[in-house]
């Protein structure tokens, strides 16, 4: 159970505190059930609620500092989604970001950033959704790098880059 003031991820907004906890006097909640009143990190004017329980999954721990640093190490050999019918690119990268998992987020950064710069490198546009999933998998990513290593969001892929280089994409 966490506890007001605790960081959790939460799978489709990312890094959220914890404001409060208690039963919800709203119409469509269960006034038997407790909730977590969640306030995204990086979007102050939202308000989430999920149930104590976590029965779904929705939420989970924040990765520790040195978690961080050893995605961070590993992120040269985390492979690429496996994309093998094109039909089906959209559902692979909506099941790996609500995952939420740190290493599902980067086989999609991996893959939305390899298609696009081979489309560019070809002299054609970057694909709307190719374009829409990394930006999502990388909010994700480094919403939860930079709460664990205490950096800023907006400077963790220079932080990643200056890590490992360039293997990230």
């Amino acid at each position: 159970m966490y506890r007001i003031g605790n960081y959790v991820a939460h799978y489709k907004e990312g890094i959220c505190e914890v404001t409060a906890i208690g039963t919800l006097d709203m119409s469509c909640s269960d006034k038997k059930k407790e909730y977590y009143t969640l306030k995204p990190v990086y979007d102050r004017g939202g308000t989430l609620y999920t149930p104590v329980s976590n029965e779904r999954g929705q939420i989970r721990d924040v990765i520790s500092a040195e978690e961080a640093r050893k995605l961070i190490e590993d992120m040269p050999v985390i492979e690429a989604l496996g994309v093998a019918e094109e039909k089906k690119r959209e559902s692979l990268y909506k099941e790996a970001l609500f995952k939420n998992e740190c290493r599902a987020w980067i086989a999609v950064i991996k893959t939305s950033y390899s298609r696009k710069m081979k489309r560019l490198s070809l002299g054609k546009k970057s694909i709307n959704m190719d374009d829409k999933y990394l930006g999502m998998a990388e909010k994700f990513l480094y919403g939860e790098i930079g709460m664990a290593l205490g950096i800023p969001r907006d400077e963790v892929k220079d932080y990643i880059k200056n890590q490992v280089g360039d293997g990230v994409k």
